[in-house]
């Protein structure tokens, strides 16, 4: 079984995927860090850098949200028709 998401796309990822939104299928089990990592595969340049060699996280300089919910730990498991959202944060002040 797969589940189809929406990928949308903004600032640096958009340019580095040259549009703003992919829909993305996947097989039943897929987490958001299996998307990501397939997102730096076929992209690479700004993808590679959304998680943390480290830690496995998502940086803090990267802002991924999950149907509207920002993401910091990647090993949620994805549904059919969820909406991701890559950017980066927008500083205030």
């Amino acid at each position: 079984m797969t589940a189809q998401v929406r990928v949308l796309l903004r600032a640096m990822f958009k340019e580095a995927a040259g549009r703003g939104e992919v829909t993305h299928e996947l097989g039943s089990g897929s987490t958001l860090r299996m998307l990501l990592e397939e997102l730096a595969q076929r992209y690479g340049k700004d993808f590679k850098q959304i998680l943390n060699p480290k830690t496995g996280l998502i940086e803090t300089d990267t802002l991924v949200m999950l149907n509207g919910q920002s993401m910091r730990k990647p090993d949620v498991q994805l549904n059919d028709g969820d909406v991701i959202m890559v950017t980066v944060p927008i500083g205030g002040g």
